[in-house]
């Protein structure tokens, strides 16, 4: 009669392979599977949503509608939100007419500043001065030091925004993305930072 093997097997691989049933009992994966992935929709919702701000009071007519501005003749108008209303520091803007040029503010042909009111800020540039195509990045300076702060990741942690509002989740957005058209009669265009 032969004589039966017995494995031994020691105490620490004995509570390993309790833990690996355990886990598949328990469906562990699914559930850090499932825990992920409300993760990321959470991390793209909080993203993709810009801050609610409100807007100036407007005046309204009889009928319900609402006056059109007066806009200044043969200019474009860069309006520049926040939601840092209490912040000292300037929001800073850069227009670029080139991939080239595009997130290097020296070589951006219009660089400017300006300190929020109400958490608003308005440029007013002539249309015969800009390209047929341009990209605009604003962003708040919020402690005035002259550059957009960043963390780990290279991460912006000053609010910041491109025109088109244009936003990817990860990495700035493309030129082509906040590629704007000059307008041929005056127009306003609206940017939020955050």
């Amino acid at each position: 009669m032969p004589n039966p093997t017995i494995k031994l097997t020691s105490p620490e691989k004995r509570r390993k392979g309790q833990l690996k049933r355990a886990w598949k009992e328990s469906h562990g994966t699914a559930l850090l599977g499932f825990a992920l992935s409300i993760l990321v929709v959470g991390l793209v919702l909080i993203w993709f949503s810009p801050p609610k701000l409100e807007g100036p009071d407007l005046e309204v007519y009889v009928d319900g509608s609402v006056p059109a501005p007066e806009l200044p003749e043969n200019a474009l108008l860069i309006r520049v939100a926040t939601d840092q209303a209490v912040s000292t520091g300037p929001i800073r803007i850069a227009i670029y007419d080139s991939l080239e040029s595009f997130g290097n503010p020296e070589k951006a042909i219009i660089k400017d500043a300006l300190q929020p009111v109400d958490g608003f800020v308005v440029w007013e540039i002539d249309l015969d001065f800009l390209p047929d195509e341009f990209s605009i990045a604003a962003f708040h300076d919020l402690d005035n030091n002259g550059v957009l702060n960043r963390a780990l990741l290279n991460a912006p942690v000053e609010p910041y925004g491109f025109s088109n509002n244009a936003r990817n989740l990860f990495g700035p957005p493309t030129y082509d993305q906040t590629l704007v058209t000059r307008p041929t009669e005056p127009r306003v265009i609206e940017i939020r930072v955050y």
